[in-house]
């Protein structure tokens, strides 16, 4: 009854917040401290790399949008997307507010223009002064950035009452990121805020002083948000390449306008993007660890032309928590992180396999944008190609309270080892799991080995160590029963043996390639 009464009185707290905050937004007090010099121009076109999805540009301008498991038909009429989405709230809707179907469209070239412009008036009808579901901060912020990216395909040929209207608004949602960037919800949403509004305050005349207080923010997080080896906390690589190209436009903005770019700016930009390398595959995308997708390969170039070229390449990020093994053509990344914060991924002792451009293990990536329980079932240990613990049926997972990992690496004219040890529970007797992994000099062989230390009756019964094949491979059972045999993409052959009896093809799920809409799972993770 007492959790029931504090939840209940939560929530009648909350909704009385939410109510205050419409009622300030909406009030004249705050639209006036929203006005100010109203830009008539764009300084600077930041230079998005990201390949567009053409596919998602038609859909938007035919009306008929689905994102994930989410779908929203206007039946041909676009201003009735917004009606939808605000009915919705879901991912389609975080994808229309964010303005993410504009690189799409842009991509189109003039033929969609006019179009797209129509569908940004039916926004400005619809949420030019104040909302909270189109105004969030994040959301904001994201909105700002891809009007900034491509503002040439959007005003080039408008008239000068849409172009004067647009630019308005985009100075007014500066300023208003300007007031409350500080008070998004978590700590990669503010990170997200502060890029956005530091861009789009540098990219508008008018908009000095939400610049700098964009760039106050931006330094805040990053000293919170960045470890000292240049990965962020969240230790998602997809989420470190957005970091990077975000840091590159904010740096040549201030270029265009001739402002001296602060220290720290350049400072964590350069080891941001050396942390964003050690993901990189054989493949030219990314690696695919909590929570992450393999990207665009176009974009990773793109944002390691930030790299110093003095900089010389590491094996090991310590403070992120990540090893890389590297041999010929022959590529093994291990996830030697430790015990998962809230609403991570339990992904210690995880690791990435490849030869050459081919794919051989890795993780079964993110299911943020899937809806319903995806993203919470990804999370899991199950999901990683690492130890778990679950009922004979696999229907259940066994409780386990990931604590503590320690990890060692050693390397010699033979090869290099990683070894990563993982405890369940915070106590000295607790159960441990320990992995080594061995990549042979030459590449052509890697060993690895599996200890349960400790184990209790009910670990020892239902542990499994799960193997995630990347889709391009085709395995088959070898006739010993302890052996599999790996048909590459790029034709090569591999064999994986074991020791095990219990030794099985199963069925898995891949849902690491590229995400229809990049920021929404950014958001939601």
């Amino acid at each position: 009854m007492g959790a029931a009464r504090k939840s209940a009185e939560r929530g009648v707290i909350g909704e009385v917040s939410n109510r205050v905050q419409r009622a300030w937004g909406e009030s004249p007090f705050y639209q006036l401290q929203l006005n100010g010099p109203a830009p008539d121009r764009v300084l600077s076109t930041p230079v998005d790399p990201c390949t567009p999805d053409l596919s998602l540009g038609e859909a938007v301008l035919a009306a008929r949008l689905t994102i994930g498991p989410e779908t929203l038909d206007g039946e041909r009429d676009i201003a009735r997307l917004w009606a939808l989405a605000s009915a919705s709230q879901g991912p389609a809707s975080v994808f229309l507010q964010q303005f993410a179907f504009l690189p799409a469209c842009d991509a189109l070239g003039e033929s969609a223009a006019e179009k797209t412009r129509r569908l940004i008036t039916h926004w400005l009808d619809r949420y030019e002064k104040w909302s909270p579901e189109a105004w969030a901060p994040a959301l904001a912020a994201e909105r700002l950035t891809q009007l900034c990216c491509h503002s040439a395909f959007l005003l080039k040929g408008a008239d000068a009452l849409w172009r004067s209207r647009l630019l308005s608004s985009m100075a007014r949602q500066a300023r208003h990121l300007a007031n409350v960037g500080h008070c998004a919800e978590t700590g990669h949403e503010r990170l997200m805020t502060a890029l956005g509004l530091s861009l789009a305050a540098l990219v508008m005349p008018g908009c000095e002083d939400p610049a700098e207080k964009g760039l106050e923010l931006l330094r805040r997080e990053l000293r919170l948000q960045i470890r000292p080896d240049g990965g962020h906390v969240s230790r998602n690589p997809s989420l470190q390449l957005t970091l990077v190209i975000r840091l590159q436009m904010i740096l040549k903005a201030l270029e265009a306008r001739r402002m001296e770019a602060p220290a720290f700016l350049r400072h964590t930009l350069g080891r941001a993007a050396a942390n964003l390398q050690f993901f990189r595959a054989g493949d030219g995308d990314l690696a695919v660890f909590n929570g992450g997708y393999e990207d665009d390969a176009r974009a990773l170039e793109a944002a390691l032309q930030a790299l110093d070229p003095e900089t010389t390449p590491t094996g090991f990020a310590r403070h992120t928590g990540y090893h890389r093994l590297e041999s010929a053509r022959t590529l093994l990344i291990a996830d030697a992180g430790g015990a998962p914060a809230p609403r991570h991924f339990e992904s210690a002792a995880s690791f990435h396999l490849s030869a050459g451009r081919a794919r051989i293990v890795g993780n079964c990536g993110s299911g943020a944008h899937l809806g319903g329980d995806w993203a919470k079932a990804l999370k899991q240990a199950a999901a990683h190609s690492s130890l778990s613990a679950e009922t004979a049926g696999g229907a259940a997972v066994v409780a386990m309270q990931f604590g503590a990992a320690e990890h060692r690496r050693a390397e010699d004219a033979r090869g290099q080892l990683v070894e990563i040890e993982r405890r369940f529970g915070s106590t000295d007797d607790a159960p441990r799991h320990l992995r080594r992994l061995y990549l042979q000099n030459g590449g052509d062989q890697v060993k690895g080995e599996d200890h349960l230390i400790l184990p209790t009756p009910a670990l020892a019964r239902s542990f499994r160590v799960r193997f995630h094949l990347h889709p391009s491979v085709k395995a088959s059972l070898a006739r010993d029963g302890k052996s599999v045999i790996l048909a590459l993409a790029n034709r090569e052959g591999w064999r994986f043996r074991s020791n095990f009896r219990g030794l099985k093809l199963e069925k898995s799920v891949y849902c690491g390639a590229r995400a229809a809409i990049d920021a929404l799972f950014e958001l939601q993770t």
